[in-house]
C-alpha cells in the first residue's frame, strides 16, 4: 500500500513561517537604542587653576579603544555633581557638544573645559575648546559621554534615577570621589589639584568598573597629536550597565565643587 504524505493546512504553514521569522529577528536584535561604541573617557581633571595645579584648565580626554575610526558627531560630554540634585547636562555650563570629527583607532581627543584660576600652564593644544566650559569639581563628580546633545534629564541618584531612555544614551560613565553614580563596584578615586582620573592601560582597560579601571595620577593630558595606542584585539565595548546608587552595580554623587582656592 503506497505511503501517503500528510501536508499541513496552508494556514498552519503560514503561521509557522511568521513565527519563525519573528524569532529570527528577535535573536539577531540587540537592546533597543543601546549605545555601543569603542569610545571611552580616558582622563578627567577638575583641578585646573587651583593651588598647586600643573594646568590652568580642567579637561576631559576621550580615547578610541577600537580598531577603526569613531565619529564624535552628535555626541556630548555631560557633567553632574557627585551627590547633588542637578541633572547631567542641565545647562550649557554642564554640557559640551562635541564637533563633527573622527578619532582614529588608538587615538586621543582632548577637550578643554573651564579655567579655575591662574595657577599652572596651558594645556597641550586642545582638540576642542568648549565656549561654555564645564566647571568640574576637583575632587568628586560624575561625567558621561553620551549620544545626543540634550540633557539626560537625570543624575543617576535614587531621587533622580536614569530611566532606560537615558541609560541607553550613555556610552561611558565616570563617577569619581564620593560620586553616587558610577560603573561597577565603586567610583574612581578622589582627585585633587595634582591628580586626574586616568583609565589604566593608557585608555585600553575597560571592565565597566570605575574603581578598577581608573587610577589617580599626575595630570598628563593627551591630544590628537599624541602617539596612537592600539588596544590588542580592538575594543568591542558595549554600553555600560548603569543604575542608581541603591543598585549594587552602580552609584552616583554631587558637589564638593572646587573645595580649595
Amino acid at each position: 500500500m503506497p505511503h501517503t504524505t500528510m501536508r499541513p493546512p496552508v494556514a498552519v504553514v503560514a503561521v509557522l513561517s511568521l513565527l519563525l521569522a519573528m524569532t529570527s529577528a528577535l535573536v539577531g536584535a540587540g537592546p533597543a537604542g543601546a549605545a555601543t561604541t569603542d569610545l571611552a573617557l580616558s582622563r578627567v581633571y577638575g583641578g585646573g587653576g587651583n593651588t598647586n595645579a600643573p594646568y590652568t584648565n580642567d579637561y576631559i580626554e576621550i580615547f578610541n579603544r577600537g580598531s577603526s575610526a569613531q565619529s564624535l558627531a552628535g555626541l556630548s560630554l555631560q557633567y553632574a555633581s557627585s551627590t547633588g540634585s542637578g541633572a547631567f547636562g542641565a545647562n550649557s555650563g554642564q554640557l559640551t557638544e562635541l564637533p563633527d570629527v573622527s578619532v582614529p583607532a588608538g587615538g586621543y581627543f582632548l577637550v578643554q573645559e573651564t579655567a579655575g584660576g591662574a595657577v599652572g600652564a596651558g594645556l597641550p593644544t586642545p582638540d576642542f575648546t568648549d565656549a561654555t566650559p564645564i566647571n568640574l569639581s576637583g575632587t568628586a563628580g560624575k561625567v558621561v559621554l553620551a549620544t545626543g546633545i540634550t540633557t539626560l534629564g537625570c543624575n543617576g541618584s535614587t531621587t533622580s534615577p536614569c530611566d532606560a531612555g537615558a541609560t541607553t544614551r550613555i556610552i561611558d560613565l565616570l563617577g569619581y570621589g564620593n560620586a553616587n553614580y558610577f560603573e561597577g563596584a565603586g567610583a574612581a578615586p578622589t582627585l585633587s589639584s595634582t591628580t586626574d582620573a586616568e583609565r589604566r592601560g593608557a585608555g585600553c582597560t575597560d571592565t565597566n568598573d570605575n574603581a578598577a579601571d581608573f587610577q589617580a595620577v599626575a595630570p598628563a593630558p593627551r591630544n590628537s597629536a599624541s602617539p596612537v595606542n592600539p588596544c590588542g584585539g580592538g575594543g568591542t565595548d558595549t554600553a555600560p550597565s548603569v543604575a542608581s546608587s541603591h543598585r549594587p552595580t552602580v552609584r552616583l554623587t554631587s558637589p564638593s565643587e572646587r573645595p580649595w582656592t
